[in-house]
């Protein structure tokens, strides 16, 4: 049974799993990404857990695959969103821009993954929410400009208002312009300018001689030298003007509420859409990080074991930190000097399990887990001033709320168990916690330098013993985890490396019982054996290395080759389209002088040319190909077989039942009486339906589009229609494109256009051949 409190907010700080994920978040440009990022939690339910992992993992395939994913910072529109479910609201037109830009995004993310997601199974649902629509694109882009400005031709009255107001003040400024620059009024102008004030054309006229011109005085200088005047002459027209600018606002409204109603209608789908590129956009980060550490997910399965795995903080921030490895069956102790190495091995384990439980690789070489219902931990020390605890105070409350609440799966995490104590209290104590965890059936990391619960750990079952390793020579950690080995200790070697007092140590010695020296005597005769095995392991290692590298290299090869194929597949196909689009141009300027002059020499002439090409071609190949059927014979022999297959230099001949491959250039054609091939052209009009000028291709594939477009095309010039319609569809653009793409490549000259809105608008191409 799952406990309440099976994810406690503590755990997660003491893990940093709160680092990592500020750490992820700077990995994005938009700050919805950023907040959806910070409030990522671990799911507890493995059928939850397995879903983000392959959501995630489908993701990052298709990443790998197409290199990027077109999707940068694009605005936050949460507030327009929530004004559009308010009946009657108007959206600014900033916010119907900001709109307009996620439904490009939305599109263009769409036509994007459209292919990668069809072998899909997670992604493409969340694929399914993203909405477009080029109709409202459309709509937004006449009436709003980029600057988020209405444009003049957003509406007939918009236009015909502006062009008024446009009148107007050339008009008022003409006027204005006349009075400042007369000779009559040059001694009481302070300065030869037009300007507004109080949204009226004005004048600045010298404070003395303001009378001398008839008008209202708008406002004044901070000096009090200078009155803008607004001349008699123009109040009727700034008055004119003033009401025509009233009207562009209401007109202006006007518009933005026609847009807003038609945005209201798709609120939903909007909503979902921008969640969902959101939801994109944090899977994108998760993905640049997953490639920049190359990180994977371990297989979930009851065993815990992480191979060369990195603490993933430690990664982003640029620490040097050497890779470990974590093997937990169900419960070990970590012993070694206190130097991080112990505490980094706990942190590490418990921050990969959050990760992973996130739906985000971690940093490893490989490995699996389980799905765990809680991650609990007591590292560091958990003092508190504020709560007048001690170090021992501290730690055993904590390690009573885990006790509390672990269940059999639960990780358990306790770096120096029992702390702030006697020694052996401590060790009686921690023994307990480790019995009581043994029972509930906790998955358990813990370190300790008590010699008492080592000595437990070596002999229970339930729990393995590990060390950190220890460089003899240069008195430093290794930080390398060596399962299966308590470590001997090191106190009264590194003192006499170190040069302190021998008289003292000697001592010291004698304090200690006989029974801790003999331990102590097969601890060390144990480490020497481990040192042997693990330099023969690390041969292996070394080996497998090696091995995987000439994989590698293979593998390399491999790519390259099929890079090479496939490159020279495409110059083949550039050079077989670019012929055919010549045999094209050429018969549709043949066509066209037989429509001008009626005489057929051109087409004999040009039916010629290529007759000799091809006769050119062959004289060329005969005797270097062989064809399926050819009698052949292997040079300086006399039996006579049959080509029955060809593959690359290889041909398979049937020698009178008897099937063998041999090299092309082993064998040679048997020169026997064969009909002459002749090469005919015959040219004649196949019986065909009346042709229509229109051609539907919803439905179609690419391919197929593209296909009947071609033959389309080319009947219509035949039959010398000069104006077509070509039904494509809205869908996704993609047909849409595809006519048009090859529209542009035609050696015709055309024009294309989409048909009027109420003959299929943008789902309708209508082309003109001149």
């Amino acid at each position: 049974m799952v406990k309440a409190e099976n994810m406690r907010e503590k755990d997660l700080k003491l893990l940093e799993f709160d680092k990592f994920l500020t750490e992820l978040s700077k990995l994005t440009p938009n700050d919805t990404t950023k907040e959806r990022i910070l409030s990522l939690k671990p799911e507890t339910d493995q059928k939850g857990v397995l879903e983000k992992i392959n959501l995630t993992q489908e993701f990052i395939d298709i990443l790998n695959k197409e290199g990027y994913i077109p999707l940068s910072e694009f605005p936050d529109i949460s507030e327009p969103l929530e004004l559009l479910f308010i009946q009657e609201s108007v959206l600014t037109a900033q916010n119907i821009l900001d709109i307009y830009r996620i439904l490009k995004i939305s599109r263009t993310l769409k036509n994007f993954l459209s292919e990668d997601v069809k072998n899909t199974e997670y992604l493409i649902k969340i694929y399914k929410n993203l909405y477009s629509s080029r109709e409202i694109e459309r709509i937004i882009a006449e009436s709003i400009d980029e600057s988020g400005m209405i444009k003049d031709t957003a509406s007939r009255d918009l236009y015909s208002i502006r062009k008024g107001i446009k009148d107007l003040e050339k008009q008022i400024i003409s006027t204005l312009e006349r009075i400042i620059n007369s000779q009559k009024y040059s001694d009481i102008i302070q300065e030869r300018i037009v300007t507004v004030r109080r949204d009226r054309y004005v004048i600045p006229v010298k404070q003395n001689f303001s009378g001398r011109i008839k008008g209202i005085i708008q406002d004044r200088s901070s000096s009090g030298q200078t009155v803008y005047l607004e001349p008699v002459s123009v109040v009727e027209l700034n008055n004119r003007l003033s009401d025509l600018k009233l009207k562009e606002q209401i007109e202006i409204r006007r518009i933005l509420k026609f847009i807003t109603d038609i945005l209201r209608k798709r609120a939903d789908l909007i909503k979902k859409s921008f969640e969902t590129i959101i939801q994109i956009d944090t899977l994108y980060t998760i993905g640049k990080y997953s490639k920049e550490y190359r990180c994977r997910f371990p297989e979930i399965s009851e065993r815990f074991e992480l191979v060369g795995a990195k603490h993933p903080v430690f990664l982003m921030m640029r620490k040097d930190f050497k890779p470990i490895d974590i093997r937990l069956n169900r419960g070990v102790v970590i012993t070694g000097l206190n130097t991080g190495g112990k505490t980094v091995a706990l942190k590490t384990a418990g921050l990969s399990a959050l990760l992973v439980q996130s739906g985000i690789p971690v940093p490893v070489e490989e490995g699996s887990m389980p799905v765990f219902e809680g991650i609990f931990a007591d590292i560091g020390d958990m003092q508190s001033i504020e709560q007048n605890l001690s170090t021992f105070s501290a730690h055993i409350l904590n390690i009573d709320g885990i006790l509390k609440n672990a269940t059999e799966r639960s990780l358990v995490l306790l770096d120096e168990l029992i702390p702030g104590t006697d020694p052996d209290e401590g060790s009686a104590i921690g023994i307990g916690v480790l019995e009581k965890l043994k029972k509930t059936g906790c998955y358990v990391m813990a370190t300790t330098h008590f010699r008492q619960i080592k000595i437990y750990a070596l002999s229970d079952s339930y729990f393995s013993v590990a060390s950190v390793g220890f460089d003899r020579e240069k008195l430093t950690p290794t930080y390398t985890l060596h399962y299966n080995s308590v470590g001997e200790s090191m106190a009264f070697y590194i003192a006499e490396k170190l040069g302190f007092d021998q008289e003292i140590l000697e001592t010291a010695k004698k304090y200690i019982n006989e029974n801790y020296h003999r331990f102590e005597e097969a601890l060390k005769e144990l480490e020497i054996y481990k040192s042997k095995h693990e330099k023969e392991l690390s041969e292996v290692e070394e080996l497998k290395r090696e091995l995987i590298k000439e994989k590698e290299k293979y593998a390399s090869l491999n790519e390259k080759l099929e890079k090479y194929r496939k490159e020279n597949w495409k110059i083949i196909r550039e050079e077989t389209e670019n012929y055919i689009r010549s045999i094209r141009e050429e018969g549709y300027r043949i066509l066209q002088e037989l429509k001008a002059s009626g005489s057929g020499k051109s087409l004999e002439d040009f039916i010629k040319q290529k007759k000799k090409q091809i006769n050119i071609h062959q004289e060329k190949t005969k005797g270097e190909e062989f064809n399926i059927g050819d009698r052949v014979r292997i040079k300086g022999k006399n039996s006579v077989g049959e080509v029955i297959s060809i593959r690359e230099n290889r041909a398979n001949i049937n020698f009178n039942g008897i099937k063998i491959w041999v090299d092309i250039t082993d064998i040679e054609k048997v020169n026997e009486e064969k009909k002459e091939k002749k090469t005919r052209f015959s040219f004649s009009r196949k019986i065909e339906t009346p042709f229509r000028p229109e051609i539907n291709l919803i439905g179609k594939t690419k391919d197929q589009a593209v296909r009947e477009l071609e033959h389309f095309i080319d009947r219509a010039v035949v039959e010398g229609f000069s104006t077509l319609r070509i039904i494509h569809g809205y869908g996704s653009g993609v047909l849409r494109k595809a006519v048009r793409d090859y529209l542009d490549k035609l050696p015709y000259r055309i024009d294309y256009e989409d048909a009027p809105y109420n003959e299929g608008g943008m789902g309708v191409t209508i082309v003109h051949i001149k």
